[in-house]
Parts: C-alpha cells; structure tokens; sequence
C-alpha cells in the first residue's frame, strides 16, 4: 500500500488507548483515538478510516453501535471489539453482526499484534484487487503484465528487459507450466518488432512431416493434399518474432532444417527449390535442460549453441513464494469476469492453502486450481473448500509474519527460510546475521549469492 491505513480506537482508558496506539504504529498502520462512543462515530464520518477498533464500554454509543455505524459507512472495514466484560452472548452479537475479532481484557500485547498484522495482510490484499482490476480492464492484446513480487521474477524481468531490445535468439528453460509463452510475449512487445507478427508453434504437438510444413511451408503438389501453395510459419513471421515452443521435443530433421534457416536466414519450401529471404526472431522454449539431451545425443550440439545466445532460466513457483497470492488474484479476477462469476476475494484460510501447496504444475496449475475455485464459489469469498481435496489436506507450518513454509519444504529451502528470518531480524546486518547463524560472514554471503 502506498501511505498506511488509519486505525481508529475508541478507548476511554487513555493508558489502554496509547498502548493501542503504540502497537498498531509497530504494525505498519497510522492512529487516531477516541474516548467517546459520539467522538468516534463523528471521526468515523469523515470516511478516510481503514480499520475499527473499539471498546465494548463505551459513553454511547457503545461499541456494538460502533460497529453497526463502522459497517453503514464501509461495510467491509474490520472491526474489533476489545472488551473485559464480554460475555458468550456479546460474541455472538459481535461477530453475527460483523466484527473482525473479539479481544479480551487483560490480553497480551502479541495476541493485539497478531490480530492486527492479519487485518493489515487483508488491506494489502484488497488494495492488490483494486490494482489488479485497473490494470486487468487496460490490458491489450490478452497479455497481461507479469508478476514480479519475488526476487527470483525481478532478475528474470530485469534478464528479459535487457535482451528484448536486442535482436539475438533467447532460450527459456524452465518447469512445464512457469510461464515461458507469456514470457516470450513480452520479449516481442518490449522489443523493436512489437508492431509486427508474433506466432508459437510447439514442437511436441505436431509430427514431424507436418512440423517441416508447418515452419518452412510447402509448394502445390508437394504431397498428396497440397492442392495451393502455403507460406509456413517462419514467413508469416517475417520481420516479427517466433517461438519455437518444447524445442526439445522437435525431430532431428527439424533440428537440421532449423540449423540451416538460422544461417541463412531463408526459407525453402518443401517441394520447393527458390529461397526466399526471412527476417524473424527465434525465441526456443524448452523444458529440459537442452545441455543435458545434447549431451545423450538427442539434440544437435550446434543447433544449441545457437540457440543459447542468451538463456533465461524461469523458476517454478515454489521458489517464487511471494508471487503466489498475487498471481491467484490476477486469475480470480480474469475468470470471474469471463465466466460472470461473483467471486471477489479468498479467505485467510484459503490463502493459508495456496501459500503451503508445493504447486508441481507450477503457475499452469495455479491457473486452472483458480478457474475451478470461481466456479465453484457461490458468493463473492472463495474459501478452502472450494479448492481440491489435496490443499484442504495439507498442513501448513506457520512463520509468522515471514510467511507460510510448506510442509515438504527440503532442507535447502528450510535454510533459506532461516537465513532470511534472521537477516531481518537483524535489520539487514549480514554480520550480526552470521554471528547468530553460527557461520563466517564470507559464509553468508555465499548462500545468499547462491
């Protein structure tokens, strides 16, 4: 969020109020406080107050009527009763009627602060809705700008923003289902061709007879059904981009004629003998490491030097943790307006599943698990049973406000998980953060290189 949102406390125990206060400053908010029920229901009128947080007891009106007064006003601002005479009937009217939380008194300081660090995780979450809606009604051409919350997304973005605007063949390697099309999209609209034609093709897809027509086009009669003459795609493609997607799945024939275009940059038909000049940017896509089939022999070693001008190595989604909420807010929002669907948001539980999944088919999954979740909903929250059985099962161990680390984490991400906690705790002081750690500074710094 750009400024912090306003807390707004209704307390007529001055000391309570400022330790009220105190504690929401440290969780990122602003305060104001009120000692009457009438001064807080005027401040409430004004309309820039984010979050309520109310005694029960209060010269009128009390904080039941607050809340309802909170609710008139923004209906969907967290309200919580803080009270030390709150009875099981009083809790029921609380939170029938609305209220975000209910805290007794005398309570302990961490219980405040974890109550309001989750309304503060939920304003972040709204303002991104917001966002994301804006941007997703300017969105042209059906390809939305990427996601780059994690730092593993702001290196590819940054490796991405260098080379688009050279004209050199880039690789994208990565896990099925991290995103290498959208990707290749955005390297063709950043670069100088972005007013020419983009085309995909994927080399797993189709035979290989069909392959070579398809890329290289093909003569009349130049096999049975070829009644006209057909421009392939790396014509079409002339002075645009294409993507020569799952290139390790192509055959050694395509390899070789693949080869021969790159150094020549022509294109012979097949049952045809005239050449014809092609001006289009290669962008391969593979799903495995190509080093490694070359390696086995079942792709050209000199096809994959030139293919490797510049590789991108795109990450699967577990190692972009902070990216996941983002990315299933993008798909709440695409499909529930394709689909006419009511969903607007998830519940805290619902983001607790998605952020401990292991999501093996990556932001492809996400997507789909997403779709599935707008369908299913019937009112504007998606919660945890609207997702598969496999996230209602699993299991999620909580980091506080470091986040969620999942349950079949390995070894190597428990560290990560571990070195960032600490680094923060220490304010970004590496060597204090070694000291701590048990290792050398040179030590850290080294993990935190790798």
């Amino acid at each position: 969020m750009s400024k912090r949102p306003l807390v707004l406390i209704a307390e007529d125990d001055t000391d309570m109020a400022q330790l009220l206060a105190e504690l929401a400053q440290e969780c990122e908010f602003n305060a104001c406080t009120t000692a009457t029920g009438q001064a807080a229901a005027e401040r409430l009128e004004i309309g820039d107050i984010s979050v309520l947080l109310t005694d029960l007891r209060l010269p009128p009106p009390d904080g039941l009527a607050l809340l309802n007064i909170a609710h008139q006003i923004d209906a969907t601002m967290p309200v919580v009763i803080i009270s030390g005479h709150a009875t099981v009937h009083t809790a029921v009217d609380a939170f029938r009627d609305g209220a975000f939380d209910l805290i007794t008194k005398p309570f302990e300081t961490e219980q405040v602060r974890a109550v309001l660090c989750r309304i503060f995780t939920l304003l972040e979450h709204r303002t991104r809705i917001d966002c994301l809606t804006t941007r997703l009604a300017q969105i042209n051409n059906g390809v939305a700008e990427p996601i780059t919350g994690s730092s593993a997304m702001r290196k590819v973005m940054h490796l991405i923003e260098k080379v688009a605007a050279i004209d050199v063949p880039v690789l994208l390697t990565g896990e099925t289902g991290t995103g290498k099309e959208v990707m290749s999209q955005i390297i063709h609209r950043l670069s100088s061709r972005a007013d020419k034609a983009f085309f995909s093709i994927n080399c797993a897809a189709i035979s290989s007879s069909l392959m070579e027509s398809e890329l290289f086009g093909h003569e009349k009669g130049a096999f049975t059904g070829a009644t006209r003459s057909k421009r392939g795609l790396l014509e079409l493609a002339d002075g645009g981009t294409l993507l020569l997607d799952e290139i390790n799945s192509a055959e050694p024939e395509i390899q070789s004629r693949l080869l021969q275009f790159i150094q020549q940059h022509k294109v012979i038909r097949v049952g045809g003998e005239r050449t014809i000049d092609v001006d289009v940017r290669l962008i391969a896509a593979s799903n495995q490491p190509l080093d490694e089939l070359v390696k086995a022999g079942d792709f050209r070693q000199d096809l994959y030097y030139r293919l490797n001008v510049y590789p991108v190595n795109l990450p699967p989604l577990r190692e972009r943790h902070d990216d996941i909420i983002p990315l299933a807010e993008t798909f709440l929002l695409k499909y529930a307006g394709e689909l006419n669907q009511p969903a607007q948001t998830f519940s805290e539980q619902a983001i607790n599943r998605l952020l401990a999944y292991a999501w093996p088919g990556n932001v492809r999954e996400l997507e789909n698990v997403i779709q599935r979740a707008v369908v299913l909903a019937s009112d504007k929250t998606i919660s945890a049973e609207h997702l598969p059985d496999d996230f209602r099962n699993t299991s999620i161990v909580s980091d506080g406000i470091y986040g969620f680390i999942p349950p079949n984490a390995t070894l190597a991400e428990m560290e990560h998980y571990w070195i960032r906690r600490v680094l923060e705790n220490c304010g970004g002081n590496k060597t204090e953060a070694a000291r701590q750690l048990g290792i050398n500074a040179s030590t850290l710094h080294r993990k935190l290189k790798d």
